[in-house]
């Protein structure tokens, strides 16, 4: 039997029970039972089971012996355990045994009395169910053991054959046994066993001579019935495969389903009647009854009566009644069907054949273009290996030499903010003298002190530079110029040739830069040559590659350099767009052949060198070199701004760079208004002598913040218009310029300086401006210039001279001005 359903078995410690005298009883009726027809039988019996007993005991000692040999068992040999049954099973066994021999003795007599007839009727008959009802019975037997998966036992007693009928009908009717059931069958087994009836399946011998060291139960078991097995109601599934593989043979072979079922459903029929009934064929047909035991009823297997008719053979299968006639229509119907059939194979056969000769063209066709290509693959392969060889050293080349540019960039941009702080610091301390000096309690300096010695080294050195400057102007015939509207920026020999020795050094480092590189590296040509080759080539790949982007990058390192002795504030200057590498940039990557698409990343390459070459080194020079309060270096950088403003669609207000050199300019004009503007105040009678120092310089100071008033004003369309008010009007005239004027008398230098302040205001402040009212930070002005008007009308009403001028003419001019500032409200009221 299968062991699946086998619990493992364990090694307890044993102890010697009792055997309980019940079930020693108990035996003793059943040996009586069973055996009270033939007690010297049963006697002999009795002995040969006592000895086999006493034999399995002593087995059993000697396995134990054998056993004590090994290294985990060295335990005291106990007592076996014997698990007591309750009475309750045991009279159920009993029950069960007599319901078994009851039924035994009825069927005995069934037998006996259908023998007798069957004898007089037909002894051949007899002969042949008999021999029938045995090859029935050992197939059933057969059946039976391969669904309870007990192939192995094969050997059997009579008394396992007849409780095994009944478990034959329990398995036909597909009803699983109870566990009295299985209780009966194993009493029943164990019962022939004892009595000798049935071969030995002991394999104790090979235990025994066995020399492995570990014992098993299993490899001891003398019976397969122990108490503490299971019976396996697995099904065999091998032999349901086989009973299966063999209906359909069948059914193949005598023909369809739906013509056989009939006969199928009686062959089945006739092959249950004849298992289930046991007893002899009547010879005059008339039908026998089965009677059912008490253990049937008991254990809720009910058979039902079945009738048993003589056995007749049944028809051949082929011959079904319900079967079909074949004629010609039916064959032809199935021969065209068949064709049909082969007809749809040979379409589909068609079709993929059509299908692979054009995956054959196709894939013919591929391999023609792809070998058709390899050359122009191989080339780009070759030309993209040699590009990303070339980035690559032009990277690293380009990373060893920034440090070197970025030395001499700073180093020429120190040379000329040391310049600028020279000059500014020297007309400021120029301004400290004079004002020192032209002071009205001046009696108490000490001449003799080191600081008047070097007072006196500086004037003497500021004089000979005016006498220098007003002498070039004499030559140059310059007329209508003043006292301060000059800047004070000249050197002596010594400071121009140190400045010299310095710039000619870092020039000649910026030759010395890519001395040692090759061609391909060191100049900007090699590098545009390179990418417009790959522009040209592979157009696709170089925008995927974002080149037009990059580039300016790339680039960077070699404008700067050649931007490095580059200084729009100086008069020699050369402009930008000069240079060499802008002309080789104006028309990258471009044909005179070929339409510019908007598109196109290149078109923007030199708007991108300007914003991040050109505007940074402008924001630097206007932060620490631009002097606002030089006309000329102001006019060099607003016109230079201009035209990046006009030329270059990325210099604009939105744009960071842009807003950042905005804001350093007009941080530095703050700065300037801060720092370098100054406005003495004197008394009139010092100031009516038009000759004296302290009158000179007091003008002086006047005309250089009307000279910075027109170069802050310059910035008109580069600045706000706010931003340009505050600084020019809140910033310098209402603050200095109203002042100094207030304080210097009418003359004619007065209307001068008048006409000059109003001539840098831009026109287009006073567009649109409604009513007859001007700007409300040239109120003051305006005022004054009214207040001008007046005092000369009235002098000129008492004769007197004005410089031979007749005084109307100066109300006209001031009456001009007020119009030219929209001060209408004013013009209207001066008297004429």
């Amino acid at each position: 039997m299968s062991t699946s359903f086998k619990k493992p078995r364990r090694n307890f410690r044993k102890k010697v029970i009792a055997v309980d005298s019940e079930s020693d009883d108990d035996q003793k009726e059943e040996y009586e039972n069973n055996h009270d027809e033939n007690n010297q039988q049963g006697c002999i019996e009795e002995t040969t089971k006592k000895s086999k007993k006493k034999k399995k005991e002593k087995d059993s000692l000697g396995m134990h012996r054998s056993s004590s040999v090994l290294s985990f068992n060295e335990e005291e040999e106990g007592e076996a355990l014997k698990i007591k049954k309750s009475s309750h099973s045991k009279r159920i066994a009993k029950q069960l045994k007599l319901a078994t021999k009851l039924a035994k003795e009825e069927e005995e007599k069934i037998q006996v009395q259908s023998e007798s007839p069957q004898r007089k009727a037909s002894p051949v008959r007899r002969e042949e169910s008999n021999e029938d009802r045995d090859e029935e019975i050992q197939r059933l037997r057969a059946e039976f053991q391969t669904l309870n998966g007990d192939d192995m036992e094969e050997n059997e007693s009579e008394e396992e054959t007849e409780d095994g009928n009944q478990l034959k009908k329990m398995m036909k009717k597909g009803e699983i046994p109870d566990a009295n059931m299985i209780h009966l069958i194993r009493k029943k087994r164990q019962q022939a066993r004892d009595y000798g009836d049935f071969i030995p399946l002991d394999d104790t011998e090979r235990v025994e001579n066995s020399k492995s060291r570990l014992v098993r139960d299993d490899d001891n078991d003398k019976s397969d019935d122990d108490e503490n097995e299971r019976i396996d109601f697995s099904v065999n599934t091998q032999a349901r495969d086989r009973i299966k593989i063999q209906n359909d043979f069948l059914a193949a072979e005598h023909g369809s389903d739906n013509e056989d079922s009939d006969q199928e459903r009686e062959w089945e029929e006739q092959q249950i009647k004849k298992g289930v009934s046991l007893g002899s064929e009547q010879a005059d047909g008339t039908t026998t009854t089965t009677t059912t035991t008490p253990a049937e009823q008991y254990n809720g297997f009910q058979d039902t009566v079945m009738e048993r008719k003589t056995f007749t053979p049944f028809t051949s299968l082929t011959q079904s009644a319900g079967s079909t006639v074949i004629s010609m229509e039916v064959i032809r119907k199935r021969l065209q069907d068949r064709l049909d059939s082969m007809d749809e194979v040979h379409r589909r056969h068609t079709q993929d054949r059509d299908s692979l000769v054009s995956d054959i063209a196709d894939t013919e066709k591929s391999i023609e273009t792809c070998q058709d290509k390899v050359a122009g693959l191989e080339a780009r392969y070759r030309f993209f290996q040699e590009m990303r060889g070339y980035v690559r050293d032009l990277v690293d080349c380009l990373s060893e030499k920034v440090p070197d540019i970025n030395s001499l960039e700073q180093r020429m941009m120190n040379l000329w903010k040391n310049q600028a702080r020279k000059f500014l610091s020297r007309r400021q301390q120029d301004v400290r003298d004079q004002c020192q000096e032209y002071m009205t309690n001046n009696a108490n300096v000490d001449l003799t002190s080191p600081e008047a010695h070097e007072r006196q080294r500086r004037t003497a050195e500021r004089e000979a530079r005016r006498s220098r400057r007003r002498r070039a102007r004499e030559l140059k015939d310059i007329m209508g110029h003043h006292d301060g509207l000059s800047s004070d920026d000249e050197e002596n020999q010594s400071e121009i040739a140190k400045y010299n020795v310095e710039k000619e050094s870092v020039l000649s480092g910026q030759e010395r830069v890519f001395e040692d590189v090759v061609e391909d590296f060191s100049e900007v040509d090699s590098v545009r040559e390179r990418f417009e080759d790959w522009k040209q080539s592979y157009r696709d790949t170089y925008q995927d590659a974002y080149i037009g982007l990059c580039l300016p990058k790339l680039l960077n390192p070699y404008i700067r350099l050649s931007l490095i002795n580059w200084n729009p504030l100086e008069a020699d200057c050369m402009d930008f767009e000069d240079t060499k590498w802008f002309d080789t940039l104006v028309f990258y990557g471009f044909k005179l052949t070929e339409t510019i698409a908007k598109e196109d990343d290149d078109v923007r390459l030199l708007p991108s060198i300007v914003e991040k070459v050109v505007l940074p080194k402008l924001s630097a020079l206007a932060e620490s070199v631009w002097d606002p309060l030089s006309t000329s270096q102001t006019s060099r950088l607003v016109n230079v701004i201009t035209r990046l403003c006009r030329d270059y669609p990325c210099i604009q207000a939105g744009s960071k760079a842009t807003q950042h050199l905005l804001n350093v300019i007009v941080k530095r004009i703050r700065t300037t208004l801060e720092d370098d503007v100054f406005m003495p105040l004197y008394p009139k009678s010092v100031l009516e002598n038009r000759s004296s120092n302290a009158s000179v310089f007091f003008h002086r100071q006047l005309w250089v913040c009307i000279k910075l008033l027109g170069n802050i004003l310059s910035w008109h369309g580069i600045l706000s218009n706010q931003m340009l008010r505050s600084l020019s009007l809140d910033g310098l005239l209402n603050r200095y310029i109203i002042l100094g004027l207030c304080n210097s008398g009418l003359n004619k230098e007065t209307i001068q300086k008048c006409q000059s302040i109003i001539s840098t205001f831009p026109k287009e402040w006073f567009v649109g401006l409604d009513e007859d009212k001007t700007l409300p930070q040239l109120e003051n002005l305006g005022r004054f210039l009214v207040s001008a008007a007046k005092t000369l009308y009235t002098e000129g009403q008492s004769k007197y001279d004005f410089d031979r001028k007749d005084p109307r003419e100066f109300v006209k001019q001031i009456s001009k001005m007020l119009v030219n500032i929209h001060a209408m409200e004013y013009a209207v009221n001066l008297p004429m």
